[in-house]
């Protein structure tokens, strides 16, 4: 074979140009990694920096890739490796009578609740799933809201990469055909796996739909997986029952609230993506990561690299994304407010231990929220409702002042919920004279009723932000 390429059997640079693609420190591990096997560097590599034969390897990676789609994501595989975590490690099986108490219970749930809210029931079905089938469920929310991060890092390391390349001997950069095309569906798919894996932990420990402080499906229904409940319960010292019949009530509460009111659900899932849109990438981070991926996937295409997105993202936000993660916090927080408050009210007459539950899953969405870490990770944005006792207590005191009618038809539009400084002090917010507040609303409703007859709907996008 000629060596007039520098490419070959009897090349005596490999090991130069090698270090020139991935870096010198990463070159050398493989070598090391190579002779520790007990294989001769020598040979091995000359047959893989080899054309024909590295042109045989890539192929392979592309298919083990896969094809990832429309998108920066490989999301066929993230659901892939979503279901395969489940059922290799958190498969249950949901028996018919742990449906049908499940169903029970939310049915018991909805009867409670008509004395708690204005809200009616949700018009969708009961429903209790197992962990798979909430995975399924999950899966289009889950996507809107990392895809615009998954957009992101495959720039950035496309941008990466594609510099790198032109720094490839001529010989080895042909081989890949297009650099930044070979590794935007690299990253698409090692985000798919990490994707997978994060979806995979959500349906594991998710009580139901809204219990990540996110609606993570769509449609009008109550959702409940009865297994990790049942999880939850078992180191409690109250009967299972009341948990379950607990988490029904919070779910269908829930369920009502994102029915009923139109704007919010997409309020909280668009600003979500948009706020994780905006967020920069540490190119630093991404240049250190491109090789230990260009490592991983040359040289052992079945071990799948992962990104550590704890530094991918630059932590200084701008003023304009702090004020949104504010408005986000915000709302999280008066939404699970009212959940807690609504659901304390409704099994108040009905279960025994109902203070000491409110307390338990207070602390549970404080403290070991199934979703803070993962949104944390994936989207580098704390969802947690860091007000939700102050929030809880505005609602307490807006059914005193206002009745629960007045109550909730605050939510009739982001313009009439209260601000961080009236969940302070929420006095300031209802004033000395109940009567005006309640005129004040009626005024507003009206006019936000002939303002839907005559143009924009209250829950299209953009109408309104709240303070």
């Amino acid at each position: 074979m000629s060596n007039s390429g520098g490419i070959g059997p009897d090349s005596d640079d490999w090991q130069e140009r090698l270090r020139a693609i991935l870096g010198s420190e990463a070159a050398d591990r493989i070598i090391e990694h190579i002779k520790a096997q007990g294989q001769d560097p020598d040979a091995l590599m000359s047959q893989m920096l080899n054309p024909a034969s590295f042109a045989l390897v890539t192929n392979q990676i592309q298919q083990m890739l896969g094809s990832s789609g429309e998108g920066p994501v490989n999301w066929q595989l993230a659901e892939r490796v979503a279901r395969d975590t489940i059922t290799s490690r958190h498969l249950d099986r949901l028996t018919a009578e742990a449906a049908d108490k499940t169903r029970d219970s939310l049915r018991t749930a909805s009867l409670w609740l008509d004395a708690a809210t204005a809200f009616n029931p949700a018009t969708g079905p009961n429903m209790a799933v197992s962990r798979l089938d909430m995975l399924a469920h999950s899966l289009a929310t889950f996507r809107k809201l990392l895809e615009p991060v998954g957009a992101n890092v495959s720039r950035a390391f496309s941008e990466i990469f594609r510099e790198q390349a032109e720094h490839m001997p001529p010989q080895i950069a042909d081989m890949f055909g297009d650099p930044a095309g070979f590794v935007t569906k690299m990253v698409g798919s090692v985000l798919g796996v990490q994707y997978g894996e994060a979806l995979a932990e959500l349906a594991a420990e998710s009580f139901g739909s809204t219990d990540t402080g996110v609606p993570l499906t769509e449609g009008s229904s109550a959702m409940l997986v009865p297994t990790n409940i049942v999880n939850f319960a078992k180191d409690l010292d109250v009967p299972n029952e009341e948990v379950l019949l607990f988490a029904a009530v919070r779910e269908a509460a829930a369920a009502r609230l994102y029915t009923r009111v139109a704007w919010l659900r997409p309020r909280v899932i668009d600003t979500i993506a948009q706020i994780a849109s905006g967020f920069e990438i540490d190119m630093e981070s991404i240049e250190e990561q491109a090789r230990g991926l260009t490592e991983g996937l040359s040289f052992d295409p079945s071990a799948m690299p992962e990104l550590d997105m704890s530094k991918v993202f630059v932590l200084d936000l701008s003023t304009e994304q702090e004020d949104s993660v504010a408005r986000l916090q915000l709302l999280l927080s008066l939404i699970e407010g009212w959940i807690s408050e609504v659901t304390a009210r409704a099994v108040a007459p009905h279960l025994p231990n109902a203070v000491a539950l409110r307390e338990l899953f207070t602390r549970r969405y404080a403290t070991d929220n199934p979703a803070k870490h993962v949104w944390q990770a994936q989207l580098g944005i704390e969802l947690a409702p860091r007000l939700q006792r102050e929030a809880a207590a505005f609602w307490q005191q807006a059914e005193q002042r206002l009745g629960i009618d007045q109550r909730d038809a605050l939510w009739a539009h982001p313009d009439l919920l209260p601000t961080v400084a009236a969940l302070n002090d929420p006095a300031s917010f209802f004033g000395q004279d109940v009567q005006s507040v309640e005129a004040e609303l009626d005024s507003f409703l009206e006019d936000l009723f002939n303002d839907e007859n005559q143009g924009q709907a209250p829950h299209e996008p953009g109408f309104g932000d709240p303070d």
